[in-house]
This record gives C-alpha cells, sequence and structure tokens, in this order.
C-alpha cells in the first residue's frame, strides 16, 4: 500500500521532533520507523483509526545569522512540499512569529496542499489566550497542542486524517514548476538553446533576468506543464579563475544544481569531453539530481552511419558516473531536437518522482537474491530480508539486512540496475541505504 506523506515543517526549536515522537509513539500503532535515513529527515508508518499514512520529520533549520535565510529555509520546505500530500508548520506559542516563520509561510501559500498551523508550546490557558498572532500568517486557523504535556495531539491528527487523499486515488503532482539548471562549460550553446526554446511561441508566463553573468530564471509553459529554465554562468575551472566576480558566478551555478530538479549538461560536440564537464558530472550525481545530457553544436560534425554511436561510447567511457543519463544531441542554430529536451525533461521527471510499492521492490529481491546472493566478506555472508522505498527526488531505497555494511560496492550496484531494469528511473540516481538490528545503519 502506497501511504500518503505528512510532513512537519518548520524552524529550530519550535517543536517538530517533539510532535513526531508524540505522533509515534501516543496511541498509534506504528508499524516501522525508519530514522536518520538522511541526516535531517526522520520517516515512520503511522496508523491512525482506519487512516493509514508516513510521517515525516523534516529536522530543524540550523540557521546560521550570516547565511542568506530565505535559500535555506525555501530549499527545505520546498522537498517537504514536494513529496507530502498535508503538511505540518509547526510554530512557537511563547516565542511568537518570527522572521523565519514568515519566510516558511510564503513557501507555504504557494501550494494548494492542506496546511495545519500547529502551535506548539501551548502550555496553558494564557498562552492559548493570546495566539490569536498566529491568524496572521494567512493560512489555516492554527491547532494548540502541548507535546509537553500530550494536550490536542489526537484533535489534530483527526483532521489530518479527514483530509488525506482518499485510499486508491493518487496524490497529486506538485504545482510548483519544475526547475532546469543547465550547465556546462563557457560557450557551448547554453544561452542559445534557451533562446531557441522560447522562439518557439510558447507561452511566457515571466522573465526575471540578472546580470549577464549570473544566473538567468525564465518561466513558461510547455504542454500545460509549467518549467524554470536556469541559465547559469559557464563553469570553468577553479584554477582559471582570476576574478572574484567569476568565482561568484561559479558558485551561483552550482546552488542552482542543488536547488534544480533536472540538470542538463551541454557538451560541445566540436570538443573533447574535458576535465570540467567530469567535474560538473560528479557534481550533479553527488547531488542526486535527474539528468540529460545535451550534446550541441551537432550540425557542425562531419557524420556517418557509425558517428552517432561512437560519439555516444566516448561520452559514457569519460562520463562513467551519468551512464543512466539519456542524450540528446542538438543544434541551437538549427534547432534540431532541441524540444526533445523538454520532452524528454518531462519523462524524467515523472520517474524522478516516481514511488515503488513495497510489495514490487521485494518481489524484485526475491527475484535478485535468488540469482545471486550477496558475496561473502570473511566468515560471514550479507542477507537481505527486506526492502521498501523512504523517498523520491532522487528514488531512495532502504534494505534490511544482517551485515549490511558487509555488503560490497559491485553488489549495490548490481542492486541498482535490477531496480533500473524493473522500474525504470531513466535519467536519475538511485539511493540504496541499510538497516540492521544489531548493527548501525550504513551507505555504501
Amino acid at each position: 500500500m502506497i501511504r500518503p506523506v505528512v510532513a512537519i515543517v518548520g524552524r529550530p526549536n519550535v517543536g517538530k521532533s517533539s510532535l513526531f515522537n508524540c505522533i509515534t509513539k501516543k496511541r498509534i500503532a506504528v508499524v516501522h520507523d525508519q530514522p536518520g535515513v538522511t541526516r535531517d529527515r526522520n520517516y515512520a508508518d503511522v496508523n491512525w483509526g482506519d487512516s493509514h499514512f508516513t510521517i515525516v520529520d523534516t529536522g530543524g533549520l540550523d540557521l546560521d545569522p550570516d547565511d542568506k535565510l530565505i535559500d535555506l529555509v525555501q530549499f527545505q520546505v520546498e522537498s517537504a512540499i514536494d513529496e507530502a500530500a498535508v503538511i505540518l508548520f509547526v510554530v512557537d506559542a511563547q516565542t511568537g512569529i518570527l522572521a523565519q516563520d514568515l519566510v516558511v509561510a510564503d513557501k507555504l501559500r504557494e501550494t494548494d496542499k492542506p496546511i495545519f498551523v500547529v502551535v506548539n508550546k501551548s502550555d496553558n490557558e494564557q498562552l492559548r489566550a493570546e495566539g490569536s498572532e498566529f491568524y496572521e500568517l494567512g493560512l489555516a486557523d492554527p491547532f494548540f497542542i502541548s507535546c509537553a504535556h500530550n494536550h490536542g495531539i489526537g484533535e489534530l491528527l483527526d483532521e489530518v486524517a479527514f483530509n488525506l487523499p482518499v485510499p486508491g486515488t493518487e496524490v497529486s503532482a506538485p504545482s510548483r514548476s519544475i526547475k532546469i539548471a543547465i550547465v556546462g562549460r563557457p560557450n557551448v550553446g547554453k544561452s542559445s538553446i534557451i533562446n531557441t526554446i522560447l522562439g518557439e511561441e510558447r507561452m511566457i508566463v515571466d522573465n526575471r533576468p540578472g546580470t549577464t553573468r549570473d544566473a538567468v530564471n525564465i518561466r513558461f509553459v510547455y504542454d500545460n506543464i509549467p518549467f524554470e529554465l536556469i541559465d547559469t554562468a559557464g563553469m570553468r575551472r577553479r584554477s582559471v579563475i582570476d576574478d572574484e566576480l567569476e568565482e561568484i558566478t561559479v558558485q551561483r551555478a552550482i546552488r542552482s544544481i542543488r536547488q534544480s530538479d533536472i540538470a542538463w549538461l551541454i557538451l560541445d560536440a566540436t570538443q573533447e569531453v574535458a576535465r570540467q564537464d567530469k567535474v560538473i558530472a560528479s557534481f550533479i550525481a553527488r547531488q542526486g539530481i535527474a539528468c540529460i545530457l545535451g550534446v550541441n553544436k551537432w550540425d557542425l560534425v562531419h557524420k556517418d552511419n557509425l558517428t552517432h554511436g561512437k560519439f555516444l561510447e566516448e561520452i559514457y567511457h569519460q562520463l562513467p558516473q551519468l551512464t543512466y543519463v539519456p542524450s540528446v544531441f542538438t543544434s541551437a542554430e538549427t534547432g534540431q531536437r532541441v524540444k526533445k529536451l523538454l520532452s524528454l525533461s518531462l519523462t524524467v521527471h515523472r520517474e524522478y518522482c516516481t514511488r515503488v510499492p513495497t510489495h514490487a521492490l521485494n518481489e524484485l529481491l526475491l527475484q535478485l537474491k535468488s540469482a545471486h546472493q550477496p558475496p561473502r566478506a570473511g566468515k560471514v555472508r550479507p542477507t537481505l530480508k527486506y526492502m521498501t522505498q523512504i523517498k523520491t527526488e532522487p528514488p531512495t531505497f532502504l534494505i534490511f539486512a544482517r551485515y549490511p555494511n558487509k555488503i560490497s560496492q559491485p553488489y549495490e550496484s548490481y542492486l541498482i540496475n535490477g531496480i533500473r531494469d524493473a522500474f525504470g528511473f531513466h535519467g536519475t540516481p538511485i539511493r540504496i541505504y541499510y538497516r540492521s538490528s544489531d548493527t548501525k545503519q550504513s551507505k555504501h
């Protein structure tokens, strides 16, 4: 059964983890919990009456006053919005509304998902009476609770259950745009590709350019789907960055990759794959971002029947970390196959957001184990027991096993390839984490 996700969001020290613990331990049958899968998220499957859902504690945002508050908060909240069917926005009755709360509220107003303002630490009648300021957030009527005294939790869960999707229906896709970072070395044709796309009579919603050396965000609609293209400045090796402005530009390009759904890594067909292409490819893969390789200036290459295959073989040989990524050979000059970048992005994004039912994963796990058992490591052999998907964007899986720290990298690659063969995930990285009842969870 695919359970809808209920996400807990908010600034640090408002009691998100306390609420998570109350929900997962008080009068609720917990099917299984999944804490610590990533540094800032805890998952638990919950039954409340006839309702079944997964609760997610998104963790506190460690906001350094020297950092850009909006960037940090929005990145966390957007991740929760993407995944959640219902959102619990936790605030603090004792401190009142702070600037961070307003940032979160602004972001949440962009979604049409059910949002509950949960005013924690409402430990007495006076605090509850003074809580009228939380109506100023412009969201739903606040729920006043106290995790310390277990007050109001049941009433909150009753309302959450009422707002969950009807069983058997799909959770609606996120309403925000699909964000695509267009990255690569200078002069490979990134801006020309954007100009070609925008020249094809698409309905542009708005255009928010920065300087010519900054990232440029362009929003438009293609096939009734909102997109946001981020045209980053050309990324060059740090050793040839000889002025402060260009170094800032590179950092902004990296930030664009981090905050995108898909990265288009644009290569120049008239040049060999360079070291910096490999650096960018590695960064995309490490960040868990979906990707498409765009081989531009294809019109300038002298071709025969073998040219395309030879190019592909060499590209994936040079970029082995992106062998799961599809490629499109384009010409921004002639418009050849530029639209395919967009249509392929829709396909890749769907797979990036795909969640596989647990029963199907365990049928696959049984097949993979039957074909090839994990190799022995010394005197022990790892035993894989159970697999479930704990996250999308990128697809992330948790395997319960004996001796998970003994699972080799080649065998994990075998598991990942098996998942791809069975369920696709074209263009998106796959993450696998492990847990054992007698060993600490590890990730290879």
